[in-house]
């Protein structure tokens, strides 16, 4: 019997014939229809077979859920008509940008187009930061390739951006004495993983270092190059180094259509005009199908897998732990809809707890629950017995692009040829960013005709212009600043020491910004315990001042997150 007909007796045993699998052009194709999204992925995850098919598609549809449609800009315009860019780069989160800055280490047109109304706004922007070592991955996969590389490079990335970038190391800790032995053990696989620096840590050893983990904590592994960054901060930065450099970047602009002729995407159609670019990159996170499918090159499927993460007051994340640290083994890691998770210490000095992981059909929930939150404060209690919801300042959720082989889509189109995927990206794909940037970089001049035709730029400047953070200088170093610019000795946050010449400074970068969250991401006014409670009304009125705007028409975020509205936003009008 062959495969598919053994995969379809066992997809019907299971869902009572509703369910199909074929073969088609290498890849395996599922259709029919389940009721529900957990049986739709479940089809998939029990049909995957990567050493037989090139790829997996699932076209079962769900009809008992249906996801929100698509989020769309309400800006229609002809500013793109008519462009005829080298490369167009799908997507502003950090792959994206970290490929739009190497592209233009090469004399290229470089378009980046990014649906949302700011940078960082989905994926990028809502996960914990963690740089990760690597420890969790398969050899050989690109996800390990990638974080390995990525890993490496971070240190030199940053310091050329001008991003804040540390490596505390992270520890992964066990509850039970027996593990002990096997804990040596195992530093000959980290070895071979290329994980040469990894430690095994006693008890005593291990209090001494993080004195807030659980005393039922016997003995963990640290891994030294574990980092961390701020990951919004990362990708605009990314961003603004690519414009610096001659990169253009068109936010509010989301993919409708393709023309593919003859296997090449001959115009992508937005929502500003019509594009008729030489080389497209598929970034687009949890869309990456979505946009395979316009380019006529599908050969994957992403399951968005939903987490959600707690931010703790930073007053107590000495009580709660000073690096990264995770438990192994024990009831935090048994439980269901876990990816893991831990307790980490941000670059910004803020303890993050979570993520959880479930799977969801919606790509653009973003909503929080408060089962997540405290199931997720319950599990990492037993690496961090001080975590309680009490703690608590702030929580957010983010959406994993996943493909049903738990693994990237790095690698040239297979049906379209002016086509680049860098799809499938979940963690770590923070990490596997510049990386990814460099090695699709390195496709993309392949495809436009190699060295010979693509020439590097002699002035390519991998520095960005950065601007002043009050809270790192010394008072010497404010009261000079604030004497070149009294702008900089108004404080508008408390919470975080930001002054009116950093908000200032984020409205007129090369990739500006006119909302309250664009600057909160940007220079952190709102970051703190009260959660913009005193600072956003100071932000809000700088931000319509600087950008010539109405205070009513100044929102929290993108699409319709208005601030001022109903009647209060008429009577302001009525005053004006």
């Amino acid at each position: 019997m062959s495969y598919i007909k053994k995969l379809n007796k066992k997809l019907s045993k299971r869902f009572d014939d509703s369910v199909e699998a074929r073969e088609e052009r290498g890849l395996l194709i599922l259709s029919g229809s389940l009721p529900h999204w957990h049986d739709v992925v479940a089809a998939g995850m029990m049909s995957l077979n990567p050493k037989r098919y090139d790829g997996l598609v699932n076209d079962i549809r769900c009809t008992a859920e249906r996801p929100q449609p698509l989020r769309l800009p309400s800006i229609k315009d002809s500013a793109l008509a008519g462009e005829q860019p080298d490369v167009l780069i799908i997507g502003g989160g950090v792959i994206g940008c970290a490929i739009a800055r190497e592209m233009v280490r090469y004399d290229l047109d470089v378009l980046l187009v990014e649906k949302e109304h700011d940078l960082a706004m989905q994926t990028s922007g809502r996960n914990d930061g963690l740089v990760h070592a690597g420890m969790d991955l398969k050899d050989g996969t690109q996800k390990y390739i990638y974080c390995m590389a990525g890993n490496e490079m971070f240190g030199d990335v940053c310091a050329e951006l001008g991003v804040n970038f540390e490596r505390p190391g992270q520890y992964i800790c066990f509850d039970l004495i027996t593990w002990k032995p096997l804990l040596y053990l195992s530093k000959l696989y980290w070895f071979w993983m290329g994980l040469k620096k990894v430690k095994v840590l006693n008890k005593r050893k291990l209090n001494e270092r993080e004195p807030a983990i659980s005393q039922n904590i016997c003995a963990a592994l640290y891994f030294p190059s574990t980092g961390i960054v701020s990951p919004y901060n990362l990708t605009i930065a990314y961003a603004e180094n690519a414009v610096q450099n001659g990169a253009r970047v068109f936010l509010d602009t989301v993919v409708l259509d393709m023309e593919v002729e003859d296997g090449i995407i001959r115009t992508v159609n937005t929502n500003r005009g019509k594009i008729r670019p030489k080389l497209v990159i598929n970034a687009a996170g949890v869309f990456c199908e979505d946009i395979s499918k316009m380019a006529h090159d599908r050969f994957y499927s992403i399951h968005p897998r939903k987490g959600t993460s707690a931010v703790m007051d930073r007053k107590f994340s000495d009580l709660l732990v000073r690096t990264a640290a995770s438990s192994f083994a024990t009831a935090a890691t048994k439980k269901a809809h876990t990816k893991g998770g831990g307790v980490f210490r941000t670059i910004d000095g803020n303890v993050l707890v979570g993520p959880d992981a479930f799977e969801t059909i919606e790509k653009e929930d973003f909503s929080t629950w408060r089962y997540n939150v405290a199931d997720t404060i319950a599990r990492q209690g037993n690496t961090s017995p001080a975590l309680s919801e009490d703690k608590i300042i702030s929580y957010f959720s983010g959406i994993r692009a996943s493909t049903y082989e738990e693994d990237f889509v790095v690698c040239k189109g297979r049906f379209t040829k002016n086509l680049i995927h860098a799809a499938g990206i979940q963690s770590p794909g923070l990490t596997a960013a510049p990386a990814i940037g460099v090695d699709v970089t390195r496709m993309a001049v392949e495809l436009l005709g190699g060295r010979n035709i693509v020439a590097q730029r002699a002035d390519f400047n991998p520095k960005r212009d950065v601007t002043p953070n009050l809270s790192k200088l010394d008072i010497e170093s404010r009261a000079q600043l604030v004497a070149q610019n009294p702008d900089y000795g108004v404080i508008v946050c408390r919470c975080e020491e930001i002054s009116k010449g950093e908000v200032l400074d984020a409205l007129r970068r090369n990739v500006p910004c006119d909302t309250l969250d664009g600057v909160k991401r940007r220079v952190r006014p709102g970051m703190g315990r009260c959660q913009g409670s005193f600072c956003g009304p100071l932000v809000h009125e700088i931000i319509a001042r600087e950008r010539h705007m109405q205070l009513s028409d100044v929102k929290k975020g993108s699409g319709k997150s208005e601030i001022l509205y109903g009647a209060v936003k008429q009577k302001y009008k009525e005053r004006r």
